[in-house]
């Protein structure tokens, strides 16, 4: 079913369309959360609140890629959850990821090594390289997301993708 059809039978109390619209987006939230407040707990805090806004009478434009609109939610409930707990964004809930990894062997080496480069990369490339390459939104649907234009978000991310084949030369690997 439709992201916008889900929303709309969940937001008329059936919890079945709201379950799907979970399980099927939770995980992409978690993710970007997690790259934002960078705690574990915090990113499943702003998952809550993400979720708990959608019945919260947020509006939804259909006209609007569903996934930038939930991802928005979710980037507003991060900053709103980093200003409460004036949380300093130091250490990286990737570390706690990588130190328990779901698998080992080539792929997890690579992983371990692009998450060490984007932990390296000033916040605003890192995000805009994550929701373009990394979650594959549009430069259009990003800009939605991060709240600036379109073309901000294609330089954000052709210079975050530069400063990653730097962190990865400086690490000693080929691009």
């Amino acid at each position: 079913m439709e992201d916008a059809f889900l929303l709309m039978r969940a937001l008329k109390g059936d919890r079945g369309a709201f379950t799907q619209l979970y399980d099927r987006h939770s995980a992409g939230v978690f993710g970007y959360a997690l790259r934002i407040v960078r705690e574990r707990s915090a990113a499943e805090d702003v998952v809550q609140e993400t979720f708990v806004g959608l019945l919260g009478g947020r509006r939804y434009d259909s006209g609007r890629p569903f996934t930038s609109w939930l991802l928005a939610i979710a980037r507003n409930a991060a900053i709103d959850l980093l200003r409460r707990r004036k949380t300093r964004r130091e250490v990286g809930a990737e570390e706690e990821l990588l130190s328990h990894p779901a698998q080992s062997g080539p792929d997890t080496d690579a992983r371990e090594m692009v998450e060490t480069a984007l932990r390296g990369i000033p916040d605003e490339f890192r995000e805009a390289v994550w929701l373009c390459d990394g979650m594959g939104l549009t430069y259009q649907e990003a800009s939605e997301v991060m709240g600036c234009e379109t073309g901000t978000v294609g330089s954000r991310v052709a210079r975050g993708r530069k400063l990653l084949k730097e962190q990865f030369a400086r690490a000693g690997h080929e691009v």
